[in-house]
């Protein structure tokens, strides 16, 4: 795991490039503290910093072979099937990393390699006679990529936050980015981040970019299957048996490590079984969780049953209030935006006792978003559809509408009493919910579920990775993610809905139509009904039937403390010209009338993510 950075500048605009691309190096030191390297040429210079994980002694980066340099962030979990292949055709190797793999890979099959390599990764290929230069990110966009143009040249770094650093950047905040976060914390566009002009590489994808072309050609290599709605031709018990195998090859390769490693455990399903698996094939293993001395919000007990149940060594981390608000502003300056969730503090926290005993961290991140773990909101067509019979057909719009007003936090409405007038005239609400719209302005009645487990998939998602890749590598450590093994996402969205989110009986079914989701979820479905029922042969029957609380945090009560309130009702905040002030008064007065409901009562949430819009601005600008 390591940190990439480069400057290709065919029009010689930069005369310091050397001395730019050390400065950005050192920027993302915390990516790789064990070692750095350069590659400088007249048009280009490339910056790596690394974190030994495989082959400690070498691999050591940029690679030059035959006039083309690699630089390589990642793991690649079949280098070693790839090696052989390669070794058959004539390539040559020194070391035993799986970055000269990746550098000969290119060399003999060019940028179809990208399909042969089985991991995580963003990976720069330049050439030198040529002048050309390609980016590409893994097929889920678990590592990190991104790049801006700064007078003509082109700079790409693993964090973006590195970017603004570059001589002649201008920083300017991106209101597309704040109302998408207003309304979902996370910036749904790629081309919409925090601070203009800064794009991410898409996943599954690449860009080359030469001296005829500096914006850069995008391309993809690999695209997420559709979600089924075929009859499937596999029975569940089969459907289980195979989706056993795939996890347990997922997670088997995703052990490879030349250092100490470990598991987050959370104590819910999703990371308890990446952490029984692992414990069939590593000894000694490692697993970490946190604890609240709230005990409706602390699942630290369930974390400790699965931690007896498979053996491993635990170590239990204590969060309270005064840590978490003590931590606000280091957790918005580490990440270099807006946190996306509440616990991305704790991801922090979590890291930095981590890292005294292992240096590699598995994750039970994306199965909610696969195996169908949101049921109150994936399950939400069921409630549209009862409502809103027609014999005219289905309204695409109305169901738009519908998911937008289940799925957000901020509304439109209610964005614009919050926004000043000068912050709205530079928001265009087509950018901020293009992907939606594409989904869903796209999709017949019978396709409404998978439409929404589709915009889990392909945007949700992309603000937990980004959120795991930054926090854990804030403190040296590489997360991985078994669940999004591609060959796991391939099968599991093979299948049909009914194996992900299934009704307990029809009964329960039919008592549905007199509720809506948001109360009979986990009551009269199960979701993630495949995976739990994958479950069996791991785990105890009391973790496996876990109402799933999702590392929640008694928000409505901490932000009532004079620390937050002094955040946001600060004359600064009031007087920025990008909150009325009325309705920022109007929410603290609602917050603190308001008792506390952990599924329902966000107005705590809300305050929480103006905290973090106003922490992030005087930061950064």
């Amino acid at each position: 795991m390591c940190g990439i950075v480069g400057i290709f500048d065919p029009l010689n605009k930069f005369e310091n490039k050397k001395k730019i691309i050390t400065d950005l190096n050192n920027n993302q030191t915390h990516r790789g503290p064990d070692d750095y390297g350069y590659y400088n040429d007249e048009i280009t210079s490339l910056g790596f910093r690394r974190l030994s994980i495989i082959d400690l002694q070498s691999g050591n980066q940029p690679i030059v072979k035959n006039d083309i340099v690699t630089i390589f962030n990642g793991e690649i979990y079949n280098y070693l099937d790839l090696k052989k292949k390669l070794i058959k055709i004539g390539a040559k190797f020194i070391t035993d990393s799986d970055s000269e793999v990746v550098a000969n890979a290119f060399l003999f099959w060019g940028i179809k390699c990208l399909e042969e390599f089985d991991g995580m990764f963003s990976i720069c290929f330049y050439d030198k006679i040529k002048k050309t230069l390609f980016l590409a990110r893994d097929r889920m966009g678990i590592k990190p990529l991104h790049f801006t143009h700064v007078n003509g040249a082109l700079f790409f770094a693993s964090e973006f936050l590195t970017l603004t650093k570059i001589p002649g950047f201008k920083k300017e905040i991106n209101f597309n980015a704040i109302s998408s976060y207003l309304s979902f914390r996370y910036p749904v566009n790629d081309k919409s981040l925090f601070f203009k002009n800064i794009n991410r590489v898409e996943s599954g994808s690449f860009l080359n970019f030469s001296n005829d072309n500096l914006k850069g050609r995008a391309e993809k290599y690999w695209v997420l299957p559709k979600l089924s709605n075929n009859v499937p031709n596999i029975t569940f018990s089969e459907a289980k048996d195979k989706l056993e195998d795939l996890l347990e090859n997922s997670v088997k390769k995703q052990l490879m490590s030349d250092v100490p490693l470990g598991v987050l455990l959370s104590g819910g399903l999703d990371s308890s079984l990446i952490s029984s698996i692992a414990s069939k094939f590593k000894q000694n293993l490692h697993t970490f969780s946190v604890s609240f001395a709230e005990k409706e919000y602390d699942e630290s007990a369930k974390a400790k049953l699965v931690s007896n149940f498979i053996g491993s060594k635990h170590k239990d981390v204590k969060v309270n209030k005064n840590l978490f608000l003590d931590n606000l502003e280091t957790t918005i300056n580490i990440k270099g935006a807006p946190a996306s969730i509440p616990h991305e503090f704790a991801i922090y926290h979590l890291s930095k006792e981590i890292k005294k005993d292992v240096s590699v961290l598995l994750s039970g991140e994306g199965a909610d978003e696969f195996f169908g773990g949101y049921s109150r909101v994936q399950k939400s067509p069921f409630d549209f559809h009862k409502h809103n019979f027609s014999l005219f057909g289905f309204d695409k719009q109305k169901f738009y509408e519908f998911f937008l007003n289940r799925y957000k936090w901020f509304s439109v409405k209610e964005k614009n009493k919050l926004l000043t007038n000068e912050a709205i005239k530079e928001i265009d609400e087509n950018i901020v919910y293009g992907p939606f719209k594409n989904i869903l302005m796209n999709i017949d009645k019978k396709n409404t579920y998978n439409s929404i487990l589709e915009i889990f998939q392909k945007n949700h998602i992309k603000s937990l990775l980004d959120r795991l890749d930054i926090m854990t590598m804030s403190k040296g450590i590489e997360a991985r993610v078994p669940f999004l093994d591609h060959n796991v996402l391939e099968f599991i969205n093979s299948l049909p809905f009914h194996f992900k989110i299934k009704w307990k009986s029809r009964l329960h079914k039919y008592l549905s139509y007199f509720s809506s989701s948001e109360k009979f979820t986990e009551k009269n479905d199960i979701n993630k009904y495949l995976l739990r029922s994958c479950s069996e042969k791991y785990l105890p029957i009391s973790t496996m039937n876990e109402k799933k609380l999702g590392f929640p945090l008694p928000m409505n009560e901490w932000m009532k403390d004079k620390k937050v309130q002094e955040i946001y009702l600060d004359h600064s905040t009031l007087n920025r010209g990008i909150f009325n002030k009325k309705t920022l008064i109007d929410l603290n007065n609602y917050n603190n009338k308001s008792k506390t409901n952990q599924n329902f009562d966000f107005s705590g949430k809300k305050i929480w993510m103006l905290v973090n819009v106003e922490l992030w601005i005087r930061k950064f600008f």
